[in-house]
């Protein structure tokens, strides 16, 4: 699945290759001065060059800079008296679900019944208008709140944080200066200026990383450092600390049980440990206490402080105090264990002894562990013993070896280094969350503390924000970035096909809107109107198709193929065929826009709906035919996708646009940019494809109003797809939602949609790290290169963009493509090929036509134009250079 390291070098090298054969124009204004030319892109250093650095305390856990090894997630907070590393896993939650409201959720078809006499009763009260009967109407309103209680009245399932590591000093004499973070290896780094009575000072500097390969998290020091103390503080379910007080817990019987907490003391070190029982069952009002279950987990975190120390006697369950015996070096290894990693450890020896792939391994979400996984508190020892036994420089130097490997994938370099540090420092961020094997992260990825990246459970929410994560990671040439959500579906299907069964008496799958990394198999959130977003079901599969597509592998595709019929099958037996000899979706619901209305009027045709069951008809079709299997469902598929309902349109101020369902008002407000799906992600409309909905579409995105919040990837990326993005704007974009540590979060933008007037705008900022919005690299993949259509177009956006560059960008086709663009014309390009399909290129030269020439022979290649697309044959392993005619 992942392509070797040696692959990579290999293909770098003939990158590097076709650049040094190409000549570079040079533009009347010197043109590419911003940029390199001429030589191999090295993505390490330019990342090296948007190292992010601070020179005051940052006290905020929103000011934290971010560490990561796409598991084990890191916060480290810089206060004048201190340094807090919060630290996260991605399998760390409280797993707890109450599954009393399964047998509360009425059939659709009883569901169907209850919606009409909802709406009855709202014209007899005089309200034909109202659009959330579900609210609204008494009746209906006692069925939602009924079956929600399991999400809306519980704060868990969540995310659970793995404690902090205070490094403590006295702030009379060690103060805290510049700090920074290397995206180019994970490093970070704070100067300490130390004094004495004798006012005698020295620089200390305190150096923190999360290895790459272990997840350890450490912290060291390259002089002695006088410490007060070295805190850790497990976090506590109710406890809450005040300003003036250390802090209580309030007693329920509905908390998770209290960690066991630990320390001992020897010779040259200390350690200190925290064990969290997670039962995987909740309390009910007929079960306030529930038994064990097979099902329950744990996570345990060990640490090694080296040197000498004192501990403060503490209660379990409690912070555990070190003190410093003298001025030292300090070094602290820390680790957390679950009973995950045993299970993936173990399969990963199984499939290397077999020769297998080590990044196919998928493990149920309902797994049962043995008692030898769940003994985590043996193995954090066991692996911070042995890591101690290396020198920390050696362990950070190994893993930046590996952050060199994460860089070589790709490279982009831009004349405006806003753009560029935009690419580079989310490209660090998702590295931090994702990691092939590894749970896919959930609304705030692994980095929480206290109650912090726990909003609306901090869970997979299918209508685009869990999607939205991988938007980019294909065409940034991280495709392995990928196969966490591929686990994720498979983990899924066993719920979605029950619910298609069970609750609408359909084949197939339909995917729920919310879920989690919980053994539960029940529908989380089985709430009208979020469960009734069809489209939900087609977008959470439709990665799973770009990644063959983008990769063209064809084992890949068995693996996943099963998960696209299942979805395909559910569209297609929902689907209604009425006297206009078209599909329909009746009824259906608009993504956060309107709930169950009176007579289903607004509760028809969403075009979301429409635009991605177009891409999954035609991908399981193509796919069914790669495969040789299901012709028969395949006329099936095929007949839907031929005559699918139109897109619903309204007439306004401006002229015909889209909207959201038939009967939509012109001029609503919306969340994202629904309107726009057949652009994205419905991929039905963009550059000299279906031509006929090129003005629909430019008229829409021009007009369409946002509230903001949860479109800062999703908007921009829609008007590159239509070479519209004026990139000026979307620096100023990122820059209004960007935190201290410039990750780009959730700011709303207006008011009078869902948002009231007085409402705070930055309501979302401090819920989290909102990893949907790391995605950002996927708008300027987009302005540099597009192939979701087929043919690959070099350079489609480039209003604003300047002179940039990029290297081995993937497209369509598993093609590795490179070009250079001096901010009037592209000046070099070239091709990759990983598997030998035909290639179809847009030549950027139109007006002169485009040579092809094969790297390893430089023998010209013959190409046909058909539509002024270049098509030509290649090989495996070969690169192509294109040079103007």
């Amino acid at each position: 699945m992942r392509t070797s390291r040696r692959e990579f070098l290999q293909t770098s090298a003939l990158a590097s290759l076709a650049t040094l054969r190409s000549t570079p124009s040079v533009a009347s204004d010197g043109g590419t001065a911003g940029i390199s030319t001429g030589e191999h892109l090295n993505a390490s250093e330019i990342a090296r060059r948007h190292m992010i650095v601070r020179d005051v305390p940052s006290a905020s856990f929103f000011d934290g800079m971010l560490l990561g090894n796409g598991d084990v997630g890191a916060c480290v907070v810089v206060r004048p008296d201190a340094l807090a590393i919060h630290i996260g896993k991605n399998d760390c939650w409280d797993i707890r679900v109450s599954e009393d409201i399964a047998g509360q959720v009425l059939p659709f078809r009883e569901l169907l019944q209850l919606w009409q006499r909802a709406s009855e009763e709202a014209k007899r009260i005089g309200k034909p208008d109202m659009q959330y009967l579900e609210s609204g109407i008494p009746l209906f309103r006692e069925y939602s709140e009924r079956v929600a209680t399991s999400y809306d009245g519980k704060k868990w399932p969540r995310p659970w944080p793995c404690g902090t590591i205070w490094i403590n000093w006295d702030p009379r004499w060690v103060e805290p200066g510049q700090h920074t973070l290397d995206l180019a290896s994970g490093l970070f780094t704070l100067t300490l200026r130390c004094t004495n009575f004798e006012n005698e000072n020295s620089r200390v500097q305190l150096f923190v990383f999360v290895d790459w390969e272990t997840g350890l998290v450490s912290a060291s020091t390259n002089q002695a450092l006088p410490l007060r103390s070295v805190v850790y503080s497990p976090e506590i379910d109710g406890f809450h600390a005040g300003p003036f007080e250390s802090g209580k817990r309030k007693e329920a019987s509905a908390l998770l049980p209290s960690p066991e907490t630990s320390a001992g003391i020897f010779a040259d070190f200390a350690e200190f440990s925290s064990f969290q029982y997670f039962p995987a069952l909740g309390p009910t009002g007929d079960r306030p206490s529930p038994p064990r279950s097979d099902k329950d987990r744990n996570f345990s975190l060990f640490a090694r402080v080296s040197g000498r120390w004192s501990a403060k006697p503490a209660d379990p369950g409690s912070d555990v105090h070190l003190k410093p015996e003298t001025r030292q070096l300090l070094r602290i290894d820390a680790l957390v264990a679950t009973p995950r990693d045993a299970v993936l450890r173990r399969s990963v020896q199984q499939q290397t002894a077999t020769g297998g792939s080590q990044d196919w391994i998928s493990i149920p979400q309902n797994h049962v562990y043995s008692a030898e996984d769940l003994d985590t508190k043996s193995v954090a020892r066991l692996h911070v013993t042995e890591l101690a036994k290396s020198e920390s420089r050696n362990i950070q130097h190994n893993s930046e070896l590996k952050w060199n490997e994460f860089w070589s994938r790709s490279a982009v370099e831009f004349n405006d280094r806003e753009l560029e540090r935009i690419w580079y420092e989310n490209q660090y961020f998702l590295a931090c969350c994702l990691r092939p094997n590894k749970v896919a992260p959930g609304l705030f990825a692994n980095w929480s503390a206290g109650d912090i990246g726990t909003s609306w459970h901090g869970d997979y929410h299918a209508d685009y924000n869990c999607e939205q994560v991988y938007w980019g990671v294909f065409s940034s040439n991280h495709v392995e970035q990928h196969l966490p959500f591929v686990e994720l579906c498979e983990n899924l299907l066993p719920i979605a096909t029950k619910f298609a069964a069970e609750h609408f008496g359909l084949p197939g799958a339909m995917f729920p809107v919310s879920s989690y990394p919980a053994p539960s198999q029940i529908v989380a959130y089985p709430v009208p109107p979020w469960a009734y977003q069809f489209g939900m079901t087609p977008w959470m599969v439709q990665s799973l198709w770009w990644q063959y597509l983008y990769t063209q592998d064809n084992e890949y595709l068995h693996r996943v193929y099963p998960i696209l019929r299942e979805a395909a099958r559910f569209i297609a037996a929902y689907v209604k065929r009425t006297d206009d000899n078209k599909f329909h979706f009746s009824p259906t619901v608009s993504s956060e826009n309107w709930g169950f209305t009176v007579d289903q009027r607004l509760n028809q045709d969403s075009i979301l709906d429409l635009a991605l069951t177009q891409f999954l008809l035609k991908a399981v079709a193509e796919a069914s035919v790669i495969l040789a299997v299901d012709e028969g469902e395949r006329t099936r598929w095929s007949e839907i996708y031929a005559n699918l309902a139109p897109y619903p349109t309204a007439t306004g101020s401006d002229g015909e646009v889209w909207v959201d369902v038939v009967n939509a008002p012109v001029g609503h407000i919306y969340n994202v940019p629904i309107t726009l799906a057949p652009v994205f992600p419905g991929e039905q409309v963009g550059i000299e494809l279906n031509t006929q909905y090129w003005n629909i579409a430019q008229r829409t995105a021009r007009t369409i109003s946002l509230e903001g919040g949860n479109d800062l990837v999703f908007q921009p990326l829609i008007r590159a797809r239509l070479g519209m993005l004026d990139l000026e704007w979307f620096k100023s974009e990122v820059r209004y939602c960007s935190l201290p540590n410039n990750v780009a979060n959730d700011r709303v933008r207006q008011s009078g949609g869902r948002y009231a007037q007085a409402l705070d705008f930055d309501y979302m900022m401090h819920m989290g790290f909102w990893c949907e919005n790391f995605s950002l690299p996927a708008v300027l993949n987009e302005c540099m290169m597009q192939s979701y259509a087929g043919p690959i177009r070099v350079f489609p956006n480039t209003r604003n963009l300047g002179p940039a560059r990029f290297e081995n960008l993937r497209a369509v086709g598993a093609f590795l493509v490179s070009a250079t663009y001096d901010g009037d014309k592209v000046t070099q390009l070239s091709l990759y090929s990983q598997k030998g399909k035909t290639a179809k290129l847009v030549s950027p030269w139109a007006e002169k036509g485009l040579r092809v020439a094969r790297g390893s022979d430089h023998r010209q290649m013959q190409a046909a134009i058909k539509d002024d697309v270049a098509i030509f044959a290649t090989r495996a392993d070969e690169t192509y250079l294109i040079t103007p005619a």
